[in-house]
């Protein structure tokens, strides 16, 4: 029974990561087991000597004991710990490191996982937290050992999915790839970025934050009729979500849908509690209005928005515009010049659009809320896995 739960394991594991050139027990045994030289930096948390060799069973020993230290608890230290043995092992333009890296961080999994499917969430977060630490630090220089953990974590939640098939674990590995999707966006890998939000939306129809993302590399590739239909999904699945009627008002504008367009972007800006959204919500109104010839209407609109954001610079300069071409220039001028003597004016960073063109990390926050809750229940249950006798039965996948 062993024999077949191990095997059922390992040919799930191999299907969901063939990408990530986990190929299968065969082609592993075929490989060249390979070692890496490593700096004198590198080589604290591994404790060997400078221009030393990483042999394959010090990479799995190495990475067990950074899972303990993970399920111990530790989550400040593993997955820092996770970088310094991913990037000594894994060499840019030698393919074959990678290889040997996943070789030994397979045969752990495959170890731990065998006795409990549930320790893969723990362990796909590891993996997730790696990476965004990664990002955090413009890490340069060591881009396969990026791809690599990133990569595992999207195949781990993957196979975590397709193993257990239950509800619970769709809407784990659906968080799991938003939050990856979002840190792609942030350094503009749109079409990576793109493929974990479609997984995601797959596994999870009502995830807005995957549903937003993907509308919005849509968006940024004039695909605005995609853009639409996913915006719909998401305001359907959440009818208060501001950011998401925002981008539904304004690809709906570039699909010649004004009406829908104005009738959204009139309810946004009658809420009386304001968000970044709100002063952008004003911008377009009265610039869909002004598309329209209805100076009067869009002056309306502006003189009300400067009533709640006086600062707001863009606001100030749209009201001067639509006043000179109503011809008082008077006024236009006056605004324009009390604007440039004004000592302080709202910055662009802080601006209504600036924020709707970049990635906001609180986009993604309940995502990664999510992950951390899951994972840190789940921690006692590696922990225990990891301390299993080697030849302890498991009551994970195929049992």
């Amino acid at each position: 029974m062993r024999a077949r739960t191990e095997a059922k394991y390992v040919g799930g594991l191999c299907l969901a990561v063939a990408s990530c050139l986990w190929v299968g027990q065969l082609a592993w045994a075929q490989a060249p087991a390979a070692s890496t030289a490593i700096t004198e930096q590198e080589a604290s948390i591994l404790g060997l000597q400078p221009e030393g060799k990483i042999p394959p069973q010090r990479i799995q020993e190495t990475y067990r004991k950074i899972l303990l230290d993970w399920s111990a608890g530790q989550t400040d230290r593993a997955p820092d710990e996770l970088i310094e043995l991913e990037t000594a092992v894994v060499v840019d333009g030698e393919i074959g490191t990678r290889k040997t890296l996943l070789k030994a961080e397979q045969a752990v999994i495959h170890q731990v996982g065998a006795a409990d499917l549930e320790v893969l969430v723990p362990i796909a977060v590891l993996h997730h937290q790696a990476y965004r630490r990664l990002l955090e630090r413009g890490w340069r220089g060591e881009a396969m050992a990026m791809v690599h953990t990133r990569t595992m974590a999207r195949d781990l939640a993957v196979l975590y999915h397709q193993q257990s098939g239950s509800e619970g674990a769709a809407l784990v590995s659906s968080r799991l790839l938003t939050s990856l999707g979002g840190l792609l966006l942030q350094t503009s890998q749109q079409l990576p970025a793109a493929e974990m939000f479609q997984q995601a939306i797959e596994l999870d129809g009502r995830n807005t934050a995957a549903l937003i993302g993907l509308a919005a590399v849509y968006e940024k590739n004039a695909q605005a009729e995609s853009a639409v239909k996913l915006l719909r999904r998401a305001v359907e699945v959440d009818p208060g979500n501001a950011e998401g009627k925002l981008r539904l008002a304004l690809n709906l504008k570039r699909v010649d849908q004004r009406d829908e367009a104005r009738k959204l972007l009139e309810g946004l800006t009658a809420v009386g509690e304001s968000t970044w959204v709100t002063p952008l919500a004003f911008q377009e109104l009265a610039r869909l209005y002004s598309d329209q010839e209805k100076a009067a209407e869009a002056e309306k609109v502006l003189r009300q928005a400067l009533k709640r954001f006086p600062d707001d610079a863009r606001l100030t300069i749209q009201l001067a515009a639509v006043l000179d071409r109503r011809g008082e220039a008077r006024e236009a001028t006056a605004l324009v010049e009390t604007l440039l003597a004004a000592s302080s004016s709202t910055r662009e960073a802080a601006s209504s659009r600036y924020l709707y063109n970049t990635v906001r990390p609180e986009a993604f926050a309940e995502a990664r809320s999510f992950l951390d809750e899951n994972s840190r229940s789940r921690l006692p249950v590696l922990s225990q896995a990891l301390n299993a006798p080697a030849d302890a039965g498991g009551t994970g996948v195929g049992r």
